[in-house]
């Protein structure tokens, strides 16, 4: 039986409440703040107000920091690598090349974790096609590589967990140009570390 003065056994029940209500408020604000900090890292690129310039080696940079290089070609209506209300526009027949120069974050290396686009097809009609990512990460010469299959003539959103995508420097996207006419990235979210 508890020999302490009735109190002395409230002021401690009060001192033990207070330590318990602290500590939730501290785990409150730790959860609050760690979630703040992951949400505040991932972005999405849309790359709808990049401008473009230096074709043919065409570059634009999303005011999210991701930077796309793509080799271009001027045609009749304009350049097969375009930026603009719809996204990016690839009909240059191989891709482009997704990095985040070092100036923006330092580092510059960043995960993927998804894709949202239309892929116009070969033919009018739906049919899978298929998109080649080669992941660099930092002092490895070779890429890891990861295919993504979605279904032409509607827009797509893939969401990405590979871990051979995770911690990469350079994210190069290719596509099969018998597949493929040309394809909208409407979305590229990616988290910089």
């Amino acid at each position: 039986m508890d020999q302490r003065p009735r109190s002395s056994v409230t002021q401690c029940g009060n001192q033990e409440n207070n330590m318990n209500a602290e500590f939730l408020r501290a785990t409150a604000l730790a959860t609050f703040v760690a979630f703040s900090a992951s949400a505040a890292l991932a972005d999405t690129a849309t790359f709808t107000s990049a401008p473009l310039t230096g074709c043919p080696n065409c570059t634009a940079t999303d005011s999210s920091g991701l930077v796309v290089s793509a080799l271009g070609h001027l045609l009749p209506n304009g350049w097969d690598v375009r930026t603009g209300n719809g996204g990016l526009y690839f009909a240059n027949r191989t891709g482009g090349v997704f990095t985040i120069p070092a100036s923006n974050f330092p580092g510059k290396s960043f995960d993927l974790t998804g894709l949202k686009l239309f892929a116009y097809g070969a033919t009018s009609m739906s049919m899978p096609v298929t998109f080649t990512l080669y992941a660099y990460h930092f002092g490895i010469p070779t890429a890891d590589t990861v295919q993504v299959t979605v279904n032409s003539q509607a827009t797509q959103d893939v969401t990405l967990s590979d871990p051979r995508l995770r911690n990469i420097d350079t994210l190069i996207i290719r596509y099969d140009p018998l597949q493929v006419r040309y394809v909208y990235f409407i979305e590229t979210r990616f988290t910089p570390h």
